[in-house]
C-alpha cells in the first residue's frame, strides 16, 4: 500500500512538473515596444472550430498606459475592438479555422509604451474531451493535476499584475522625479532673475535720491 502510494505521488509530481514546463516554455509572454502612434501586431493559427484561446495582456510602461487593442478574425472581420485599455484578460472562442491577428495600436501620447501578452490555448475542453477516455484510476490523479495547476496560473496571473503595477509605478516615479527637476531648474532660474532685478532696482533707487540732495 505504502509503495502505490508512493507511486502515485511520484507520478503526479512528474506529470505536474512536465506540464508546468510545457506552459512555461511554450507559452511565456512577449513583450512588443510601442513608439508613437504606430501599431503591431501577433498572428496566431487556429485549426479546428472548436479551439479557444486564453488571452491576456497588460501595459508595462509608458505615459498614461493606456492603448487599443483589436482581434481580427480570418475572413478579415473585427471581433473585439477595446479602447484606451491599460489590461484585458478573456478566452477566445474560434470564428473558424486560419490566422488570426492581436493588433496593439498606441495612439494617445507620445511615450514609447511596453506591452506584455501572453496568447495560449484553452485547456479546459481538452480535459473534459481527455475525461472520456480515460481509465477511472486515472481521474483522480488528473483532477489533482489540474487542481494544482489552475491554482499555479492564478498565481501567477497575480505574480505578472503585482508586476505590471511594479512597472507602472517605477515608470511614474522616473516621470515624476524628471519634472520635478525640470521644474527646480526654472524655479532657481526664477529666483536668479528676481534677485538681480530687485539689486538694480535698489542701486538705481539709491543713485536717484542721491542725485536729488546734491
Amino acid at each position: 500500500m505504502l509503495k502505490i502510494t508512493f507511486v502515485s505521488i511520484l507520478a503526479i509530481f512528474f506529470k505536474l512538473f512536465s506540464l508546468s514546463t510545457a506552459k512555461a516554455t511554450s507559452y511565456s509572454p512577449v513583450v512588443i515596444a510601442l513608439a508613437s502612434f504606430t501599431k503591431e501586431c501577433l498572428y496566431y493559427d487556429l485549426y479546428n472550430d472548436d479551439d479557444a484561446l486564453v488571452v491576456s495582456y497588460q501595459v508595462l510602461t509608458g505615459g498614461n498606459f493606456e492603448i487599443d487593442f483589436e482581434i481580427t478574425s480570418p475572413d478579415g472581420s473585427a471581433i473585439i475592438s477595446e479602447k484606451q485599455k491599460k489590461y484585458s484578460d478573456f478566452v477566445l472562442k474560434s470564428f473558424g479555422p486560419g490566422q488570426y491577428s492581436f493588433c496593439f495600436s498606441n495612439s494617445y501620447g507620445t511615450a514609447l509604451k511596453k506591452v506584455e501578452i501572453t496568447v495560449e490555448p484553452d485547456k479546459s475542453m481538452e480535459s473534459l474531451n481527455q475525461d472520456n477516455e480515460e481509465k477511472p484510476e486515472d481521474i483522480v490523479s488528473n483532477h489533482a493535476i489540474e487542481e494544482i495547476d489552475r491554482n499555479l496560473a492564478k498565481i501567477t496571473k497575480l505574480m505578472n499584475y503585482l508586476r505590471a503595477r511594479e512597472w507602472r509605478n517605477k515608470s511614474t516615479v522616473e516621470s515624476t522625479s524628471s519634472r520635478i527637476v525640470w521644474f527646480s531648474v526654472v524655479i532657481i532660474c526664477l529666483t536668479f532673475a528676481i534677485s538681480v532685478c530687485q539689486t538694480l532696482y535698489v542701486q538705481f533707487f539709491f543713485n536717484g535720491r542721491s542725485r536729488g540732495f546734491v
